[in-house]
């Protein structure tokens, strides 16, 4: 479990986010000749990409598929007035099955962007700040938004911060780390995400933060 979120803190210093961006660039560059030499001969079957939820609150491990009744994603791509893009990715955690409603105890990661990227994809493979102590220059540094949710009103993020690191064929893996009220335990709380290859539903029934940020 240590080992676990010492990795997740590690891949999310924004140091490190902002640094190896260059580097990144690099591999990225030689990644088509390497396809191209292992394609070469090689009639291996590609396995699928396999679905993976990790989740803390405050250092335990919470098993979410197990804590929750119902896991939902919503991901949707809609022009603005002014012709910017503006993009919204949630994924929700509801404790009861059954329709997803603001009455029932949830949990749920929101990333946005009013400013995104306009390339037919409903979500950017980008840095999301957020909270209501973030510093603005910071939140400079990207036009990606994100929140921690619990209830909605009684609630708030602190401190929040997220990755998207990969978008492809409707499927998305990223990794959210913020500090949050919970009204339920009155108490300040910790979370981290990390998820790989979600389905991204489109849906509004899935969520109901479609229309509030």
């Amino acid at each position: 479990m240590e080992t676990k979120v010492k990795r997740a803190r590690k891949v999310f210093s924004l140091k490190s986010l902002v640094l190896n961006k260059e580097e990144k660039m690099k591999k990225y560059l030689l990644l088509p000749l390497l396809l191209f030499a292992l394609s070469c001969g090689d009639d291996r079957v590609e396995e699928p990409l396999v679905e993976n939820i990790q989740m803390w609150v405050n250092g335990t491990e919470i098993i979410a598929r197990e804590y929750y009744e119902s896991i939902t994603t919503y991901g949707a791509s809609s022009v603005q007035e002014d012709g910017s893009i503006k993009k919204i990715f949630v994924l929700h955690f509801q404790r009861e099955d059954g329709r997803v409603t603001p009455e029932k105890e949830h949990y749920a990661l929101i990333m946005y962007d009013n400013n995104a990227q306009d390339n037919g994809q409903l979500i950017d493979e980008k840095l999301y700040l957020g909270g209501t102590q973030v510093d603005s220059l910071l939140l400079g540094t990207t036009t990606g938004r994100i929140t921690l949710e619990i209830v909605g009103l009684s609630d708030y993020a602190e401190f929040a911060q997220g990755s998207i690191e990969k978008y492809e064929d409707g499927k998305v893996s990223g990794i959210a780390d913020g500090y949050f009220f919970n009204p339920y335990r009155d108490e300040m709380q910790h979370g981290i995400i990390i998820f790989d290859n979600l389905e991204v539903g489109t849906d509004p029934e899935a969520t109901f933060y479609q229309g509030v940020y």
